[in-house]
């Protein structure tokens, strides 16, 4: 198994200024950004991402909506947040149906 912690995360609604401020709160992070949309990954060790994600929910403008998903091999566990009126919401997720639950948020 190539990697231990993985966070995978997709952004919209962001204005420039939101992009630049949420790459630089993100610069431990591979980060794509494009029009309106900031794409995020880490993946190898632990690190604190629930920390990282409630800087970055509080430096959202309120247009910002997205997906973020912290996988935990070790401990095999998911789970899944999703962004929306500047709030973060958390649920796990089984990691063995996480492909049958991918994105049902959004819908």
């Amino acid at each position: 198994m190539p990697h231990i912690f993985c966070v995978y995360g997709h952004l919209t609604g962001l204005d420039q200024a939101s992009l630049r401020l949420c790459q630089e709160l993100l610069s431990g992070y591979e980060c794509t950004a494009q029009d309106s949309v900031l794409d995020f990954i880490h993946e190898g060790h632990y690190i604190d991402a629930q920390a990282d994600l409630d800087a970055l929910v509080a430096a959202l403008p309120p247009t910002a909506r997205g997906i973020i998903d912290i996988i935990d091999h070790m401990e095999w566990e998911m789970f899944r947040c999703t962004v929306r009126d500047k709030a973060l919401h958390t649920e796990r997720i089984a990691l063995d149906n996480a492909l049958d639950t991918a994105y049902a948020t959004e819908r």
